[in-house]
This record gives C-alpha cells, structure tokens and sequence, in this order.
C-alpha cells in the first residue's frame, strides 16, 4: 500500500499565520512597536549600524526607509528597502533592522494580527578621509592635530579592511621638504586563543602595539569561529574611545559609553531588546565598594523591573561549572537595588548546583557574605575580591628586583637595555608558574629576568574572590638599564 505523506509534511511546516491577512497601520486596532519604545529601537540603530569603510571615507550619512511585516509571535519579517540612500547602506540597514526581534504585535478585534511596518534609519554624516589601497590616510600637524594634507607634519596610513578590521601596517611619515619619509611602523599582532569568552570560545586578538606590549589604536577581537566579538581604541593600553561586545550574530550585545571620568553601560538581550543601562567609575580598583549604578532593567519579555535605580533585578551569565571545568552553565544572580546600588540581600548560584553564594550589602556598601562551592564547607568572607600581592606590596616587589637582578656581563659589554615583559600566574598557594617571556630584548637578559621571577614563587600572598583562593595571571615588567 502505497501512503502520500509529503503533501502533509509539507502543510505543517510553514508557520499557521503565514496565510494571515497583513493588516495596515490605520487598519488595527493597537499598533505593533518595538519593545521598549521607539526611542530604544532607534538607540539599538544607531549602535549596530557599520558604515563600510569605503563609505565612511566618504562621510556619507541620510535616510533609508524601510518596510517589514511584525508578526503575531513578535518577530520581524519581509524586511524591504522602500526608499534606498546608497546600495551599501541599504543593506546595512536590512541588516541591523532585521536582527532586532523584539516586537509587541498588532491587535485587531481583540487577537494578535500581522501588520506592516515602516522603520526609518538614518545614518549620521561623519568627517571624511583618504582611503587608498586599503589604507586609511590621516595627516596631524607639529602637535599631533588632525589637519589636512597642506598643513601637515606628518601622515599615518593604516591598513584596514572595508568591514572596518585592522589589516597590517601602521606607517609613520614625517614631511621632509617635498617628499614624505617613514620614521615608523607598526606590525599587525594576532594574538590567537588570547582568552575565552562567557561562551567557552577562544578570543583571537588583531591590532597593533606600542613598545611596551600595550595596545594603541584599534583593537578588533574575534572568537574561534571568526565572529567579531569586541572592539574598542586604546592609547597606551587604555581604552579612550566606546567599547563593543557582541554576539555572534553581528549584533551588538553590550555598549560602554566613554563619559568624563564614568562609563555608561548599555545592554541588549540576543533578540535586541534593551537589558540594562548602568553606570561606573572607569577606574575601578579591587575590593573597592560597589560602584556601578543601575539605572534600568528590563527582563526579557520587556517588562521594566528597575526603574531611576529602584527595583529587584535577575542577571543571568554563563560560567564554567565547579563540579566539571570543561561543561558551562547558568550562573543567576538576583537582588534588590536602591538609588542604583545594590541593597539587602543578594544570591547566586550555578543552575547545576556546583556554586552558590549569599551577600549583604547597604547602600551599595558590602557588608560580608558567605558561598559554598560543591560538597565543600560554607566559607564566610568580608571583602568581595583582593588581588595576588608581594610581601610589602610594589616597594617589596622593586627592592627584591633590585637586591637580586645581576647584569649579564655579555649583555653589558653589547649595551644591550630594555625592558622585559614576563608573564606567570600567582598560584592559590603562593607559587609561581606558567612562566612566559612576553618581551624580550636578549638571550641572556631574558633568561636573567626569568631567573629571578621563579625565584619569587612561594613568596606572594595569593589572590583571594569571595572567600576563596584563585589563580591570576599577572604581568611584570623588569627593566635592564646601563645607565
């Protein structure tokens, strides 16, 4: 017997509202909006939209407009370009537009119904630059100002690729009569498997670096499977200019905001709904009192739980597991939060019960707490977290550096000098390993630095969170000077 089963395969599926009418705006009876307002769609925008560097060169900026259809489960659908601005752009639009998810739908006789939409996105003009041969050109006069090219001092041409990605070379000129004449150049570093991610994903970093192994300009970092996941600028491994995160999808799931002496934190769930505004110092030291203000939260069905700093809060993160380090799970965090700072009794726990901890705090001031890891005993602790420490602090660290460093005789005849970059890790027991020559300037000094940091081990009083005893990387600079 011969039995048709495709057709019905087949009927279920496609969603049950895709042969629904798609109603007008004047046609329903509540309109479909973005969760969160317009005003947060149009920040959400404003954040994921990527000029292409061919684009920006040009300093391009206007309005695309755009239609979609919001559907019955609030997702976006049939997003077209109703009036174009550039062939670029307008695909950029599509983009970022068709990656927020997060509607309330449209109403009409009381049920959810699609509607058509129409989205605006504008792209803000921008001071244009040269872009030759896949290098951005900009020209500074004397004292290091952006100028044009017939009042300049000097000109930096930096590679980059047109999704805005560091691309090799930084080279320094300096005008000499009529011609230009290179007085540095800075190579592209890729730091592979730099760290993971919340996700367990390796990080790759690509950017440049200054003489003492800190990051300078734009600093692009990828996880394993090439996705972009961070980006921010730097002067001498600082951040100076707005931090990105996101997700793998493209989309932009953490904002840092570069304010006078504040960050401002903005952040979005996967499906572009707004998460948390939040405020910092940028500064922060460790063991320091709570210092980030949270100002809003939404939970992710667009429901406001804190609002101008007052409300009870659910942060949900990804960790790696205390009974399995090779498996992740949920780490849930809740509390209440008083003029932004947290207040009354806060609690965490792994989803798969391998970690769990209680705090107390009053008025964003942390008052004790106590966490259990596993089928350990409960550990009672009264500062939050306290870095590795040398006996003495810095002055210990320096003067056992300089009671115990011993020039090279080889390296001294040479006049070799410079710094050494080492790298290890403070051990919960006070040890030292994973030793690491992040930087060197020879054999023999580099074995020298080497020497006396092993030396240390067993000395440091170790790095302390929640109670308990952890590893930390620390990175050491040791310099070797003839004068």
């Amino acid at each position: 017997m011969n039995v048709r089963l495709l057709p019905l395969l087949l009927l279920f599926c496609f969603p049950s509202f895709a042969q629904q009418p798609v109603y007008k705006e004047f046609e329903v009876d509540s309109t479909a909006q973005p969760r969160g307002g317009m005003s947060f769609l149009n920040t959400y925008l404003q954040t994921n939209l990527r000029k292409p560097t061919p684009i920006e060169a040009e300093g391009i900026g206007g309005r695309a407009i755009l239609s979609a259809v919001v559907e019955p489960d609030g997702r976006l659908s049939s997003v077209t370009v109703l009036k174009g601005l550039h062939p670029d752009l307008d695909r950029e639009a599509v983009r970022a537009v068709s990656l927020f998810q997060a509607w309330k739908p449209a109403k009409k006789g009381g049920q959810v119904v699609r509607q058509q939409t129409v989205i605006p996105v504008a792209f803000a003009k921008n001071t244009p630059f040269v872009y030759q041969n896949g290098a951005k050109i900009l020209y500074f006069d004397a004292d290091s100002k952006l100028v044009d090219s017939t009042q300049a001092r000097y000109k930096q041409s930096t590679l980059i690729s047109a999704e805005g990605q560091p691309a090799g070379y930084i080279v320094l000129y300096e005008q000499k009569g009529k011609s230009w004449k290179e007085i540095n150049r800075s190579p592209l570093i890729r730091k592979l498997k730099s760290y993971q991610n919340d996700a367990g994903k390796w990080v790759h970093q690509v950017g440049h670096q200054n003489a003492d192994l800190r990051w300078e300009g734009l600093l692009v970092e990828t996880d394993e499977d090439g996705n972009r996941f961070r980006q921010a600028y730097y002067k001498n491994g600082k951040r100076v200019d707005d931090e990105f995160v996101y997700y793998p999808v493209g989309m932009v799931a953490r904002k840092i905001e570069s304010l006078d002496s504040t960050d401002a934190l903005t952040s979005w769930y996967p499906n572009g709904q707004i998460k948390e505004i939040r405020t910092g110092a940028r500064d922060k030291q460790i063991g320091a009192p709570q210092q980030d203000k949270v100002i809003a939260f939404w939970d992710n069905t667009g429901k406001q739980l804190v609002a101008d700093g007052n409300g009870q809060a659910t942060f949900i993160a990804r960790r790696k597991s205390c009974n399995d380090t090779i498996q992740y799970t949920n780490f849930i965090e809740q509390g209440s939060f008083k003029n932004g700072l947290k207040h009354g009794d806060w609690s965490g726990r792994y989803a798969d019960g391998s970690y769990f901890y209680k705090e107390t705090y009053w008025d964003g001031a942390f008052k004790g707490g106590k966490n259990r890891t596993g089928q350990a005993d409960t550990v009672f602790y009264g500062v939050i977290e306290q870095q590795p420490e040398f006996p003495e602090g810095m002055a210990g660290l320096g003067k056992f550096l300089s009671e115990n460093l011993q020039y090279p005789v080889n390296a001294q005849k040479a006049g070799v000098q410079g710094k050494v970059f080492v790298s290890f890790v403070v051990c919960t027991d006070g040890t030292l390993c994973d030793y690491t020559v992040l930087k060197g300037v020879h054999p023999d000094v580099d074995q020298e630095a080497l020497r006396v940091v092993k030396k240390m081990s067993g000395r440091w009083k170790p790095g302390v969170q929640r109670g308990q005893k952890v590893r930390v990387k620390y990175n050491l600079p040791i310099n070797f000077s003839l004068y």
